[in-house]
């Protein structure tokens, strides 16, 4: 039996290596501190939650209202145009510093079927051509030299034609050549 207890002493009871080392283990990480590193973290998710809803809420602030998205297959596709061609335009611009031209080719668009229209288009060839012709002729280089300008030009165009007309009006001015020098 005396052996017995000699093994047991070799290997040490648990109680014994307690007393014997230094003292009883210090843990890491005691409960106030881990306490305390979770009311830090959660502190830390709720900043950056509210940080990017802000961030979201101020970059939708200054944009428009998103207009309805309708599916391409619901949308109303226009019936294609008649045209009435117009001979070419040969117009100065009304610059004075130096001496710019425009050469143009117009159709005037109109619904499919209106005989009417298409009749008093041919009966007031020459008063559309001088509309033109002074729409065009007031207008200066820079009036003319983009896009949205001639856009514009178009705008007015189609203004001054519609004012005229007595048996329908043209629904789109194509501009089948323009040369501006």
């Amino acid at each position: 039996m005396g052996d017995e207890e000699t093994i047991e002493d070799i290997e040490g009871a648990p109680e014994e290596e307690e007393m014997e080392g230094v003292g009883p283990k210090k843990k890491l990480l005691g409960p106030n501190l881990v306490r305390s590193l979770i009311y830090i973290a959660l502190a830390l998710v709720v900043i950056i939650i509210s940080g990017t809803i802000a961030f979201i809420v101020s970059r939708r602030a200054g944009t428009p209202p998103a207009t309805e998205k309708i599916s391409p297959e619901f949308v109303e596709k226009e019936n294609p145009l008649s045209y009435f061609d117009m001979e070419s335009f040969s117009v100065n611009t009304s610059d004075t510093d130096e001496p710019h031209f425009v050469k143009l080719t117009i159709s005037l668009g109109y619904e499919m079927g209106k005989v009417e229209l298409q009749t008093e288009l041919v009966q007031r060839r020459a008063q559309l051509r001088d509309i033109v012709i002074s729409v065009l002729g007031a207008k200066r280089y820079t009036d003319l030299n983009t896009q949205d300008k001639r856009d514009a030009l178009k705008t007015d165009l189609l203004r001054r034609i519609n004012e005229v007309l007595q048996k329908g009006k043209i629904k789109g001015i194509a501009f089948t050549e323009f040369v501006l020098t």
